[in-house]
């Protein structure tokens, strides 16, 4: 027969024993979720205009399924924003945030189609200065885009390298390309890529002053949750890139291109 004083002791035991080990749970989740590392990738053209920024649709729709049938899956720009605010989310096992930078037509024309093909979602940097020019995308193919579970963020208003300007062109070209997306949109826009990498530290509090969250770069690398959210890192894929994990492996280690 169990006395009182052994039942208690048996009682506190198994109740430090059951909070140590949740404890350690949750500090291994924790750390987990602090140094992974998620690559973003950023296009810029899917077409067959010249230059090294354009990619064929052939070669990205070839790539999609490589990613697909290598167990890639893209993630949704409130996933990673929440990865990398509080760590607390759920991931899947490669998580992948594809982006697209200026706003170009033929991201509508090629990308789009072969993203819904493959159940994929990516996040597109807009010029909203430079919306409806006869290369770019007008406001009922983003409302297209967005309805179909596509995102959306600043590339500013005119593409001008943000870190050569005054703080009151900065806040210009941030908050105003904010508003017009919003309004497109009727929905919040909070992170902006800086145009052409260009950034500095007004740009970063600007940014932080006007309701961003976030900032991305074209400086090579994966993102984690250590790194400043206003300097995330992104891979580039170009024209003469031949095996896309290749490319995520190299320039996701920083390496250049």
């Amino acid at each position: 027969m169990v006395t009182r004083r052994e039942f208690v002791k048996l009682c506190i035991s198994t109740v430090f024993a059951t909070g140590f080990s949740e404890l350690l749970e949750d500090l291994s989740t924790t750390s987990e979720a602090a140094y992974r590392e998620i690559p973003v990738l950023l296009y810029h053209r899917i077409g067959y205009t010249n230059g090294y920024l354009t990619i064929t649709p052939e070669k990205f729709a070839a790539d999609m399924q490589i990613l697909t049938d290598y167990g890639y899956h893209t993630i949704s720009l409130a996933l990673f924003e929440k990865f990398l605010i509080d760590g607390n989310v759920e991931l899947p096992e490669r998580p992948l945030l594809i982006t697209f930078d200026d706003g170009y037509a033929d991201n509508y024309e090629h990308a789009f189609p072969v993203l819904q093909k493959q159940q994929m979602t990516a996040v597109f940097y807009i010029i909203a200065g430079f919306l409806g020019l006869p290369d770019r995308m007008n406001a009922e193919q983003i409302r297209a885009m967005a309805g179909s579970g596509m995102q959306f963020g600043s590339h500013t208003m005119t593409h001008r390298a943000l870190g050569e300007l005054p703080g009151s062109e900065i806040r210009d070209e941030l908050q105003t390309s904010k508003n017009i997306l919003e309004n497109i949109l009727n929905n919040e826009i909070r992170t902006i890529a800086y145009p052409r990498g260009s950034y500095n530290q007004e740009t970063l509090n600007i940014a932080k002053e006007l309701g961003y969250v976030g900032g991305l770069t074209t400086r090579n690398g994966k993102c984690t949750r250590q790194a400043d959210h206003f300097v995330l890192n992104r891979i580039p894929l170009f024209s003469y890139d031949q095996d896309i994990l290749a490319v995520i492996a190299r320039r996701g280690r920083g390496e250049p291109a």
